[in-house]
């Protein structure tokens, strides 16, 4: 039974910002040949590093969510230990229930500041320039 997961992928500096979608794709493809089908990737771009880490005070990052086999983790973390593309991956379960109460918030937020916006533009039309009387 497979399972819904997230990978944050943060690049090494061999891979220039403007090679970061061609890098994404190489990963989705490796993790498909895995046996992952992929929902979407996310380029997040260069982020700076709370702390130094291998010499190095930033990387370019990555979010990948897809459904796989359990199993099928390890052998990606394996697999991408061999890779001088990659600085850090880690992998980690969805939570659907979070995600859908956070749709269900983000949608509310939208529907609210759409009938805000309604109201002001109808209080916009509705107060009409007065025309100035000539001076005498």
């Amino acid at each position: 039974m497979s399972k819904k997961y997230e990978a944050l992928v943060i690049f090494s500096a061999n891979v220039r910002e403007d090679g970061l979608e061609a890098a994404i794709e190489r990963f989705a493809a490796e993790l498909k040949a895995l046996g992952a089908e992929i929902e979407s990737t996310e380029a997040l771009g260069r982020r700076p590093f709370a702390r130094t880490l291998a010499k190095r005070d930033a990387g370019l990052f990555a979010n990948v969510r897809f459904d796989a086999e359990p199993d099928a983790i390890a052998k990606m973390r394996e697999r991408f230990r061999l890779y001088e593309d990659t600085f850090r991956i880690q992998f980690r379960t969805r939570n659907l229930r979070i995600e859908a109460a956070k749709a269900k918030d983000d949608a509310r937020r939208a529907a609210y500041k759409a009938s805000v916006e309604a109201k002001a533009a109808a209080a916009a039309a509705a107060e009409e320039p007065v025309a100035e009387e000539p001076a005498l």
